[in-house]
């Protein structure tokens, strides 16, 4: 799989009402979109095409995949890309106000924490980072993550019966005067006939869907400091318990590169790069992390970035692979105090930037070393943020990231004959469960597995927050994957067009605090546990 780039999906339909063949349809996808969402399982889309969940289950279709016909590597991807359309309002609010006047859209993103208790103690918590958008006319509001290791804004469809799909806000697509329902390749679905279905696969669930053109709005409540576009979107008639049920977020908003998405239609960046809105294709995301008062600090910003939430200039490096759709970048080293590791010797090392993730990934077979260096003993009640501990460093092209205690521990010690932490991690298993979180009362030492730094003394333990990333190639074998602990530390600034990802120090109050300590002025431009969660896409089929 990983030498094709292409691949041609043909699909015969077989009514199950009548006898007699009807149409053929033909898909094409990167392989790459195939590799990635078995990737890190946080989206594997296996696309099912079948009726709508109101018919009954005697109309609906059975669909038969033909074999794959390679194709040689090609752009054909962009090329084939349908521009996107400003509705009336949007497009004669941009000509009047002005092409850039109220860009970059800043959503801001509040920070959920969710406890997780063993025998009546916290012992870690479950994170994400949700804002606001509204679909449809009138609007239908959510609350979604706004992820870039996946392609699609997935949110709840009214028909959805799941126990997590009730506990959300769902998408009404009858009584939007802007919608209408479609199949996978965009073409419309006559009343009373079968749609297409896809399930997209995360590293902590999946989700079951059906498709639906509308328009997504972004920002506030005028028209000077909100925007709208077009693009299709996944409306969830199936949603696992894992990770949905337990966070108040409603869907997924995704922000991959297009190639991730099962068309051109539903990428949200694609269709803002076609439309006449005037906005750069650019996003910064801004996390303030978990220091307590800061719950409703992070934003996102959509169309251009906000210097405001920088305390040093941006640095850029390349996406790598592009056509694989991640955000991805090349790791030159890592370092973790003054030892070079020897995962990235060998040249092979690449990360993927990813805000729908909580921990910060490292490739599995390097996981022991990663913990045996990071690990340190620990003291019931104190945070362990703040203990005597290694800085971690990825070097890149041209410069260096860096990580302290502060970014990548466990707030919290947990007795050391407690597992706290994923021992699979990311897989292409993972996609259609949750992820099986260690966090168990103590067991017997006959029964009980152990992490590397973990002991019989002293009875705490402070763990850094990180998970094995167990990939193949082309994606793995050493990938890491850059959640939350570092997108706490730097900002991030995506740049859609030019296929690169620009670092800065974030303007958070755990870096203004690290640089006064330090004795380093703070020229901030701004005058203003868990869980392992992952929603990076792998795979469309």
């Amino acid at each position: 799989l990983a030498q094709e780039s292409r691949i041609r999906r043909s699909i015969r339909y077989r009514s199950t009402v009548g006898s007699h063949p009807t149409s053929r349809l033909s898909a094409y996808y990167p392989i790459t979109e195939l590799a990635m969402s078995l990737l890190s399982g946080r989206h594997f889309v296996a696309a099912v095409l079948c009726g709508f969940a109101l018919l009954p289950p005697t109309s609906r279709a059975t669909y038969d995949v033909g074999d794959a016909e390679e194709e040689e590597e090609d752009d054909a991807m962009s090329v084939l890309q349908r521009p996107a359309m400003a509705t009336p309002a949007a497009a004669a609010s941009a000509a009047a106000v002005g092409a850039s006047s109220k860009w970059p859209i800043l959503v801001p993103l509040q920070r959920e924490s969710v406890p997780l208790t063993r025998n009546g103690k916290t012992v870690s918590h479950k994170t994400s980072y949700a804002g606001a958008i509204s679909i449809g006319h009138p609007a239908q509001d959510f609350r979604v993550v706004f992820d870039t290791g996946s392609a699609h804004v997935v949110v709840p469809s009214v028909t959805c019966e799941s126990e997590s799909c009730l506990e959300h806000r769902s998408y009404n697509v009858t009584a939007s005067s802007s919608a209408f329902a479609i199949n996978v390749d965009g073409s419309l679905v006559p009343d009373g006939e079968l749609c297409d279905q896809v399930t997209i696969g995360y590293g902590t669930g999946k989700v079951t869907g059906e498709f639906a053109h509308d328009e997504v709005c972004l920002g506030g409540d005028d028209e000077d400091s909100r925007a709208c576009v077009e693009v299709s979107v996944v409306m969830a008639v199936e949603m696992t318990t894992q990770p949905f049920k337990s966070f108040n977020f409603d869907g997924i908003f995704g922000l991959s590169l297009d190639s991730l998405a099962v068309g051109p239609e539903f990428s949200f960046f694609n269709r803002l790069a076609g439309s006449s809105l005037g906005a750069e294709l650019q996003f910064g995301v801004f996390l303030a992390g978990p220091d307590a008062g800061q719950e409703h600090s992070s934003e996102i910003a959509l169309g251009g970035h906000n210097s405001k939430r920088l305390l040093s200039p941006l640095q850029w490096t390349p996406v790598a692979v592009k056509q694989m759709g991640y955000w991805q970048i090349d790791i030159k080293e890592v370092r973790i105090g003054n030892k070079t590791l020897d995962v990235c010797k060998d040249g092979s090392c690449r990360g993927v930037v990813d805000t729908g993730t909580s921990h910060f990934g490292v490739p599995g077979s390097s996981i022991n070393e990663f913990l045996t260096a990071l690990a340190t003993d620990g003291v019931e009640g104190e945070d362990c943020r703040f203990v005597d501990a290694p800085s971690m460093e990825l070097v890149l092209e041209g410069f260096t990231l860096n990580l302290g205690p502060r970014n990548y521990m466990r707030p919290l010690a947990v007795p050391s004959n407690m597992n706290v932490g994923s021992s699979r991690g990311v897989t292409m298993e993972s996609g259609g469960q949750a992820d099986q979180f260690e966090a168990a009362a103590p067991a017997s030492s006959s029964t009980r597995r152990l992490w590397p730094w973990q002991t019989q003394k002293p009875s705490h333990s402070c763990a850094p927050r990180i998970m094995p990333v167990n990939l193949p190639a082309p994606l793995g074998p050493n990938l890491f994957i850059l959640g939350e602990p570092l997108l706490s530390r730097y900002y991030t600034v995506y740049d859609w067009k030019e296929a690169r990802i620009g670092f800065g120090l974030a303007a958070t109050k755990a870096n203004k605090e690290a640089l006064v300590q330090e004795g380093q002025e703070v020229d901030s431009q701004d005058e203003q546990q868990e869980e392992i969660y992952s929603f990076m896409q792998v795979t469309v089929t």
